[in-house]
């Protein structure tokens, strides 16, 4: 595990230190900041000992010199479009990159997520989201799914797409569960 941790604090160190968060919280909720491997295994630490019964882990997070994300949304592992959030609106990246190229880039990630996490529930809405290193490499941020914000340019008419096919995914998948259950 040391291994590990030690290639990818050198992989993604930037120099701005670490995030040090627990699933499930927004806006800063449990977001603790670290500049070192001790500071981050001793944050760990503080969070399992104060959360342990209700978060089930940790993510550590590189914390990049440029704050600009870009969140793509996914349906049915296809690319719909880059969301604008409040918060997304922040920096710029550090060379010119399209939206064609940040769809592309998550199509390719996500896929690479599945075919590593065969048994993960992909079909749906997902959404990865998406840094520009110094060097101007794409890094994934996360990818979320589910409940993820999904927030549209075109005055919403593609969230509303989305929204749409993700209720009409769920009942279909609801109407499967119960058709089995009563068939038996």
């Amino acid at each position: 595990m040391h291994l590990f941790l030690f290639r990818f604090i050198r992989e993604n160190d930037e120099g701005c230190g670490w995030v040090v968060k627990t699933p499930f919280s927004t806006n800063s909720h449990n977001k603790k900041y670290a500049r070192s491997l001790d500071e981050i295994i001793q944050k760990i630490k503080i969070q399992y000992e104060d959360l342990y019964h209700s978060i089930p882990y940790t993510m550590v997070q590189a914390t990049m010199a440029n704050k600009k994300e870009y969140k793509v949304v996914l349906f049915n592992c296809e690319p719909r479009y880059v969301s604008i959030t409040p918060n997304n609106s922040r920096g710029k990246a550090f060379s010119d990159i399209t939206h064609a190229d940040l769809l592309k880039y998550a199509e390719s990630a996500l896929r690479e997520f599945s075919a590593a996490c065969p048994a993960a529930l992909v079909s749906s809405l997902m959404r990865v989201d998406i840094f520009q290193t110094k060097l101007g490499k794409l890094v994934v941020n996360e990818l979320e799914s589910l409940e993820a914000d999904h927030h549209c340019p075109n005055k919403g008419l593609k969230k509303a797409q989305v929204d749409d096919e993700v209720r009409q995914y769920y009942e279909t998948l609801l109407k499967c569960v119960l058709h089995r259950k009563h068939l038996k």
